[in-house]
Parts: structure tokens; sequence; C-alpha cells
């Protein structure tokens, strides 16, 4: 077997799996994903939907579409200091709830980023709660799906 294929194959095994312990652990892990592997907004989309607590934020809002503006997404590590945590109102119980979830387990829902730019760092598309939590607890750098467009291939 075409060893591109075979990475292929295992890529989205792993995605899936990724996927099935989302629902079985309450949507806080992001033990199967690897930093540097490449999705697709449509494996990125669903994956989004079935995290947030209230469907129609993400039906009302513009979530969806914040999504679809890039093809691909890529895993990465990102530099708090590099996110714009700023872009939403918070809900402190949330942001409390996923501290306190992070504390138990020590994993986390990876945070869904769009656009860099230097003077403003990264969007969150989605996971501005998640993102504030793991900054107060401390986290210096956070697992991220970065979004790809037709400029940028690789995250830098």
């Amino acid at each position: 077997m075409n060893e591109d294929i075979r990475k292929m194959i295992d890529k989205v095994k792993n995605f899936k799996q990724f996927m099935n312990e989302q629902k079985l652990n309450e949507n806080y892990t992001n033990t199967n994903i690897k930093i540097g592997d490449v999705y697709s907004e449509s494996d990125v989309y669903p994956y989004i939907q079935k995290l947030h607590r209230n469907e129609d934020d993400f039906y009302d809002g513009d979530i969806g579409e914040r999504i679809e503006r890039f093809p691909q997404y890529q895993v990465a590590e990102i530099s708090v200091d590099k996110i714009n945590m700023d872009e939403y109102e918070l809900d402190d119980d949330y942001v409390n709830d996923y501290i306190e979830k992070y504390n138990q387990i020590g994993t986390y829902p990876p945070i869904v980023l769009g656009y860099y730019d230097n003077r403003w760092g990264y969007d969150i598309i989605d996971g501005t709660h998640r993102a504030n939590a793991l900054k107060n607890a401390g986290l210096k750098s956070i697992v991220c799906f970065v979004g790809l467009n037709e400029h940028q291939k690789r995250v830098s």
C-alpha cells in the first residue's frame, strides 16, 4: 500500500476514534490528534457542533460561517500570548467549569482559530471560554485547530 494512502487511512481512523471519545467523555479529550495533522473543514465542523452546550449558539451566530472560511485546519500548539482572548463576552461560570474539568482530567477539546495577524494575534472561531480557562489554569500554549487559507498551507 502506498505510504501516503496508509497515512491518510490512519488519520481518518484517529479522527473517528477521537470523535467517538468526544461522545463518551463529555467532549473533553484531545488525545488522538497530533500536532501537524491537517483536517478538512468538513471534519472540524461536526466536531464543533458536538461541543456546543447550546445548539442555538451554532445556528443563530456565525460560528458555522467562520468555520467554513477555511478549507483546512492544521493541529498546532499555539502560545496563549498569540491568541486574541478578548474577542467575545465571557460567562464566568463556563470558564470555571472548564478550569475544573481540566484540573480533573488534564485534557481539553482543541480551540479553533482563524487568521493570524501580527498585531492582534489569532482570532478564536470557537473556544473562547476554553481558551480563557486554560490560560487561567496556567497553560502557556494550547492545542488548536488553526484555519489554513489558500495562501497559508501550514501553520508557521
